[in-house]
C-alpha cells in the first residue's frame, strides 16, 4: 500500500488513509458520479475502489478508471469524487415505490390564518439573535429520505462554560417576504415498512402542518389521515411548510413521530416509517420496575428485531422535559437494530431526559451494532472518568446518535467512541448527526483506541478541554459542524488529531475535516500534533484564542493536506507549521489544491498569517492573501514580506489568488438542499472573496455585517432575490442564514466585491446534496 511522504526518520504504514482521503472535500457532481467509480477495473464500485485512487494519486499507477472525474490527469481532485459512489454502491435498496399521481381530494382540514406581511423591499431591518448552528435538525431521514431541515438547538438546562471571547454582536437582516402557497400544494408519499408478519396489523399514518412556510389561501389540505398497511399511499395537495407525522400500529401499539418539511413544484416529498417488530413502551419516569427505561433495555437486546422502545405521551407529555434519574449504570445497548426514540408529538427533541445523577457513570452506552439514539438528553455524569455517552468495543459499529442533547460531564467527554469501534468511514462507522453536544469537563466528542466516527452536522460548544477530537489512533470524519467557544482547561481546541495510543505506536490518529466552523476557541482552530494526519478541507477557522490551525511535532511529527480553508482574526498564527511537521496549502507533496485564505490574523503583536517554522519548503499556492492588493493580479513581494513569517525563502506563494479577480464566482452545490429560516446552508463553488469577507479590524466578531449586498461588500448571497446572512467566507465555501423557510425550487446567486455575480443555483429542493 502507498505511504504518504513523511519527514526523514518518521515513516508509518497509513492503514486507514484510503478510506481517510476519499471521504474528505467536497460531495462529487453528478456527472462525476456518473463517468467513473470503479477505480481498480474489476468491475464492481466497492471498498477496493478507494485503495486504487489512493494509490494512483500517490503512487502514479492505476487504471485510468481512477481519473473518477474525467479531467484527464490522477490527483488528489479525484479523491473526493470517489467516496460518494463508494456508499451509493453500499447503501440499501430504498423501500418507497416510484411517484405516484396524487389524489385528487385528500382528507384534510385547511385554515388560513397567516397574517400578510409587507413585501421585502418596504419591511424595516430587524435584529436576528446571535447565529448558533442548529443541533435539532428537522425530521428523521430513513432511507430513500431526502435530506431534512433543521430546527433550533434546543437550551441547555444547566449554564455553560463561560465563552473565551465575546459573542458575535448580532446583524441586522431583512426579513422576506411570506407569499401565497403555489396553488397546486406538495405532493407526500406515505410508505411503511413492516417487520411483523400480522396479517390483521393496521399502520395508520397521519398528519399536520405545524408552521406555515407560505400563506395558505387556496384550501390546500394542513392534515391528513391514511391507511398503509397495504403499501405506499400518494397524497397531493398538502399546504407547505413543516409537518409532523405520526404512525400508529395497532397490533403493537407502536406511536412514532418524524417531522418533515414539504415543499412544492420538487420531487415528491416522503416520509418513511418502519413498524416494529418489537414495541417496548417506557411508561414511567421511575428508574426501575414494570414499565421503566431500565427494564425495556434489557428486555430489548434479546427481543426480536427491529425493536423500537418509546415513550408513554401521559407520563412523557410533548414539549414537557420529563427526567429519569438513574441510581446505578443502565444496561448497554448491546443488541442490534433497537431505536430509542425521545421525539414527542411536537417533533421535538431533547424532552425525554436520562440523568446520571452526578454518579460515575455513563449516562446511555452501546455495545451492539446497527442501534439508533434519536431526541433524547443525556446528561449529568459524575467522577472516575465516565463519559455522559458512550460508545465502546469492536461489535459496536454502524450506531446512530441523531437530534440528541449530550450535556454536562463531570470529568470526561460528553460523548466517547472507543475500543475498536466502527472499523471504517463507510457502512461500519458510528455516526453522530444533528445533535448539540454542550458543557463536557473534558472533550465534546473523542474518539480514541482505533475507533471511526463520522460527526455531521452538529453543534459542538462550551466544551472545557476541547470541541471534536480524534486521538489514541482514533479515525474522525466531520462535516458541516459548528464547534465554538471551547475554553476552560489545557488543550481547549476546536477540533484536533493528538497522536496514537502507546499500544499502536505507528497507527496514527486521523481527522479529515469538510464545512465546519470552528470558532472563538480559546485554543486553536485546529490543531494536528504528533503522529497524526489530516486532510482539512472547506473549513473556516475564525478567530480563535491561539492559531487558526496548527500542524507541528510532539513525540513524532505530524502531516496535513488543507484545501479550500479559511483562517482568519485568530489571536495567534493564521496557520503555523513547525519542526519536522509537513503541510501542504497547495502545490505541495500531497496534492493540495490550495483555494486557501489567510488574513486579519495577530500581525501586530509579532504573529504571521503563516508561520514557517520547519527550515523546509512549505507551499501555499494559489491562496488569497490579505496584502495580496486590489487589483487583479497579486504582490508577491508584498505577500512575501508581511504574510509569510520566513518572507518567501522556505515557502512558496505563487501563484497567488486575487480576491478582486473581476470573475464570477461558480456555484458547484449547497448543503444542505432545504431548510427553514435561520438553518445553516453551505455554499460551496469557487472565487468567494475571503480578504474582504472579513474586515480589517473587525475580529470577525461581525461577518454578516461585513458582507452586504448594499451596499455591495465582500460577498453577497441571496435566495429568491432576498439576501441572506453570512457567517462564514473561504475561497470554496460561504456559510448563510436562509432567510425565509423553502416553499420550492428557486435560485440562488452569489455576488463578489471585485469579482462579479454567479449564475443561478437551483435551491429549496429534495436533491440529495
Amino acid at each position: 500500500m502507498a505511504k504518504l511522504a513523511s519527514p526523514p526518520g518518521q515513516r508509518f504504514a497509513l492503514r486507514g488513509w484510503p478510506a481517510l482521503l476519499c471521504v474528505l472535500l467536497t460531495v462529487a457532481s453528478r456527472l462525476c458520479a456518473q463517468l467513473a467509480g470503479d477505480a481498480n477495473c474489476d468491475g464492481i464500485v466497492n471498498d477496493a475502489d478507494l485503495m486504487a485512487v489512493h494509490a494512483a494519486v500517490f503512487e502514479r499507477s492505476g487504471c485510468a478508471a481512477a481519473d473518477v472525474n474525467a479531467d484527464g490527469v490522477m490527483s488528489a481532485a479525484d479523491l473526493p469524487a470517489e467516496v460518494p459512489l463508494v456508499v451509493m454502491a453500499q447503501a440499501p435498496t430504498p423501500t418507497a415505490t416510484p411517484d405516484t399521481p396524487p389524489p385528487t381530494n385528500p382528507t384534510a382540514t385547511p385554515t388560513a390564518t397567516m397574517e400578510t406581511v409587507t413585501p421585502e423591499e418596504t419591511v424595516p431591518a430587524t435584529e436576528t439573535p446571535t447565529p448558533t448552528e442548529t443541533a435539532g435538525g428537522g425530521n428523521t431521514a430513513t432511507p430513500g429520505e431526502t435530506a431534512t431541515p433543521e430546527a433550533t438547538p434546543t437550551p441547555s438546562a444547566t449554564p455553560a462554560t463561560p465563552s473565551p471571547t465575546p459573542t458575535p454582536t448580532p446583524s441586522a437582516t431583512r426579513t422576506a417576504t411570506l407569499g401565497a402557497c403555489p396553488s397546486q400544494g406538495a405532493a407526500l408519499l406515505v410508505t411503511v415498512d413492516h417487520q411483523r408478519t400480522d396479517a390483521s396489523m393496521r399502520a395508520t399514518v397521519s398528519g399536520r402542518r405545524t408552521t406555515a412556510s407560505c400563506l395558505n389561501s387556496g384550501g390546500l389540505a394542513e392534515t391528513y389521515t391514511v391507511d398503509a398497511s397495504g403499501g405506499p399511499v400518494a397524497l397531493g395537495r398538502l399546504a407547505p411548510g413543516a409537518w409532523v407525522h405520526t404512525l400508529h400500529v395497532d397490533t403493537t401499539g407502536q406511536q412514532q413521530y418524524r417531522i418533515s418539511l414539504l415543499l412544492t413544484k420538487t420531487a415528491t416529498n416522503t416520509v418513511q416509517f418502519t413498524a416494529a417488530a418489537s414495541v417496548l413502551t417506557v411508561s414511567t419516569a421511575r428508574d426501575a420496575g414494570t414499565g421503566s427505561l431500565r427494564t425495556a433495555l434489557s428486555l430489548a437486546n434479546s427481543a426480536p428485531a427491529p425493536v423500537r422502545i418509546q415513550f408513554d405521551d401521559t407520563v412523557f407529555p410533548p414539549g414537557v422535559p420529563t427526567v429519569i434519574t438513574l441510581a446505578a449504570a443502565l444496561p448497554a445497548l448491546s443488541g442490534s437494530d433497537i431505536t430509542l426514540d425521545g421525539i414527542d408529538a411536537n417533533g421535538a427533541a431533547g424532552n425525554r431526559v436520562i440523568d446520571a445523577g452526578g454518579l460515575p457513570i455513563p449516562g446511555l452506552a452501546i455495545s451492539g451494532a446497527a442501534n439508533t439514539v434519536v431526541g433524547m438528553r443525556v446528561r449529568n455524569t459524575g467522577s472516575k472518568n465516565r463519559d455522559v455517552l458512550s460508545i465502546a468495543g469492536v461489535n459496536a459499529r454502524a450506531n446512530l446518535i441523531d437530534r440528541c442533547i449530550v450535556e454536562h460531564s463531570g470529568t470526561a467527554d460528553g460523548i466517547g467512541i472507543d475500543a475498536g469501534t466502527g472499523g471504517d468511514f463507510l457502512a461500519r462507522a458510528n455516526v453522530v448527526q444533528d445533535s448539540e453536544i454542550t458543557a463536557a469537563a473534558d472533550k465534546g466528542i473523542k474518539v480514541t483506541t482505533n475507533g471511526y466516527a463520522r460527526l455531521e452536522r452538529n453543534w459542538v460548544h462550551d466544551n472545557a478541554n476541547g470541541g471534536i477530537q480524534a486521538t489514541l489512533s482514533g479515525h474522525v470524519f466531520a462535516r458541516d459542524n459548528l464547534v465554538e467557544r471551547s475554553a476552560g482547561a489545557t488543550a481547549e481546541n476546536g477540533l484536533s488529531a493528538n497522536g496514537p495510543a502507546p499500544e499502536t505506536p505507528t497507527e496514527p490518529s486521523e481527522l479529515i475535516t469538510d464545512g465546519n466552523l470552528s470558532r472563538f476557541n480559546a485554543g486553536d482552530g485546529i490543531s494536528v500534533r504528533s503522529i497524526s494526519l489530516a486532510v482539512i478541507n472547506n473549513d473556516a477557522l475564525l478567530a480563535n484564542g491561539v492559531d487558526g490551525l496548527r500542524v507541528f511535532d510532539e513525540n513524532g511529527a505530524a502531516s496535513a493536506a488543507v484545501q479550500g480553508v479559511a483562517v482568519a482574526c485568530n489571536l495567534g498564527d493564521g496557520a503555523a507549521v513547525s519542526g519536522l511537521s509537513q503541510a501542504d496549502f497547495g502545490g505541495g507533496p500531497f496534492e493540495s489544491a490550495g483555494n486557501n485564505a489567510f488574513t486579519q490574523n495577530n500581525l501586530p503583536a509579532g504573529a504571521d498569517n503563516l508561520r514557517n517554522a520547519t527550515g523546509a519548503p512549505v507551499y501555499a499556492e494559489n491562496a488569497q492573501w490579505e496584502h495580496c492588493g486590489r487589483e487583479p493580479q497579486c504582490s508577491i513581494s508584498a505577500i512575501d514580506a508581511y504574510d509569510v513569517s520566513d518572507h518567501g525563502l522556505n515557502t512558496t506563494v505563487a501563484p497567488a489568488q486575487a480576491q478582486r479577480s473581476l470573475r464570477a464566482p461558480l456555484i458547484t452545490a449547497v448543503r444542505p438542499t432545504k431548510g427553514a429560516a435561520g438553518d445553516l446552508m453551505r455554499i460551496f463553488g469557487s472565487g468567494f472573496n475571503t480578504i474582504d469577507g472579513y474586515a480589517a479590524g473587525s475580529d470577525c466578531a461581525d461577518v454578516a455585517g461585513h458582507n452586504s449586498c448594499s451596499p455591495m461588500h465582500g460577498n453577497c448571497a441571496r435566495i429568491k432575490n432576498v439576501s441572506a446572512a453570512i457567517e462564514a467566507v473561504t475561497p470554496t465555501m460561504l456559510v448563510v442564514r436562509l432567510p425565509f423557510t423553502c416553499v420550492e425550487p428557486t435560485a440562488l446567486t452569489v455576488q463578489t466585491q471585485g469579482g462579479g455575480l454567479s449564475l443561478p443555483f437551483t435551491v429549496c429542493t429534495n436533491d440529495a446534496p
